[in-house]
């Protein structure tokens, strides 16, 4: 009789397939699919593995960032009475991970000293907060997301228009303020860096460098009203023409205006969805606004191009706050009843698909500015040999 065989070992089971085991190439086509960067950081810190993958790859932010613009998560009002900036947060238009972002990080401002007197803001960008003491004559930065506040003290010379932003190519939470000293026919940037923690104060430029294309402007360099800080150039509108200082070179050029059209408001300076400059003007007749792009033509020479008109609708009182990563940021005045103050609301305008959303009204007379506040890419995403966290006052 012939023997019998054993039977053949069995093999042991395949492992379970988790997301832990697929690796970061796949873990970060399945990121850069999710519907926010708020829903994004809420993933990357599940677990080390997550936030690895995040921090480690130097094209995953780029890519995030140009399938999801950054997120408005609300406005800081500045009031006509109070002595600490409000926020108003997105109401019934965020999702539960912008929540807990708002949840999560200093909004209220309760770090700012209460024995110190009035704050007035002066810039909020790129997740900061940039507040003035008018008692104590100090500048406050505040990274709202680390919840890092630092105290600088007042610059060297009698500075107008402070404008904060990240230092580029150094450690992530570093940042500089660029100030505009004026004096007449003369102008000269003032430059705080957080690294050094020390002003610096560069040579005068003067007016007739600056309009040499307009030789017909001989009043002051710059005009009364404030700048707008776009893609690392402040801009200020003179006459038909704009003034320009670029950020990294500090040098002072000039530009023209697009051909403007009659009945129309003043502008507001910003960037597209894709980071391109863009002016956005209200036109009265029309009940519309007009949207111009600095781009290339058909002979590829930049120059300010129509986009687009587009309707409101019947709106009484229109005001033109700011315009971010496509979004035209806006204040529409009701006015009820004679002799009753005005109901106003603020809005967020998409200018890619034309769709306006409120996000609250209050009456005109408790409101004297407001400042839209983007979520930055948190410092928490970023992989950095060196703390980030900046010392706080």
């Amino acid at each position: 009789m012939a023997s019998q065989l054993p039977p053949p070992a069995e093999s042991p089971p395949p492992s379970p397939t988790t997301i832990l085991t697929i690796g970061d190439d796949l873990l970060l086509e399945i990121f850069v699919r999710l519907p926010s960067l708020a829903t994004l950081v809420r993933a990357a810190f599940a677990c080390r593995s997550f936030l690895h993958a995040v921090r480690s790859s130097p094209t995953f932010r780029p890519r995030f960032r140009a399938l999801h613009p950054p997120p408005l998560i609300g406005l800081f009002l500045l009031h006509c009475v109070g002595d600490i900036p409000s926020f108003a947060p997105l109401r019934g238009l965020a999702d539960p991970d912008q929540a807990a972002v708002i949840r999560g990080s200093d909004f209220f401002l309760s770090r700012l000293p209460d024995d110190q007197g009035f704050w007035d803001i002066n810039d909020c960008r790129d997740g900061y907060l940039l507040l003035f003491n008018w008692q104590n004559r100090v500048l406050a930065a505040y990274s709202l997301l680390d919840g890092v506040l630092r105290q600088i003290p007042s610059p060297p010379e009698a500075v107008r228009e402070y404008y904060i932003l990240p230092s580029p190519g150094e450690l992530h939470g570093s940042f500089r303020l660029v100030c505009i000293h004026a004096d007449g026919l003369k102008v000269r940037p003032v430059v705080f860096s957080s690294n050094t923690g020390e002003w610096q104060v560069l040579p005068w430029t003067e007016a007739a460098t600056i309009n040499k294309d307009h030789p017909e402007d001989d009043k002051n360099c710059l005009p009364p009203t404030p700048g707008r800080l776009v893609n690392g150039r402040i801009y200020w509108t003179r006459h038909d023409y704009l003034i320009v200082l670029d950020i990294e070179t500090l040098q002072f050029s000039s530009m023209d205006l697009p051909p403007f059209m009659d009945g129309q408001k003043p502008f507001v300076l910003g960037e597209t969805h894709d980071e391109k400059l863009c002016m956005v003007c209200a036109i009265d007749a029309e009940l519309m606004v007009a949207v111009w792009v600095w781009r290339a033509d058909d002979d590829r020479v930049d120059r300010w191009m129509l986009d687009k008109k587009i309707e409101l609708g019947e709106i009484p009182v229109l005001k033109l706050v700011a315009v971010n990563h496509g979004f035209l940021h806006l204040h529409l005045m009701a006015i009820q009843q004679p002799n009753i103050v005005p109901l106003c609301s603020l809005f967020s305008f998409c200018l890619e698909k034309a769709e306006l959303k409120k996000i609250f009204a209050l009456y005109e007379y408790e409101l004297e500015r407001s400042y839209p506040y983007i979520m930055p890419w948190p410092s928490s995403l970023v992989c950095n040999k060196v703390n980030p966290r900046i010392e706080g006052a």
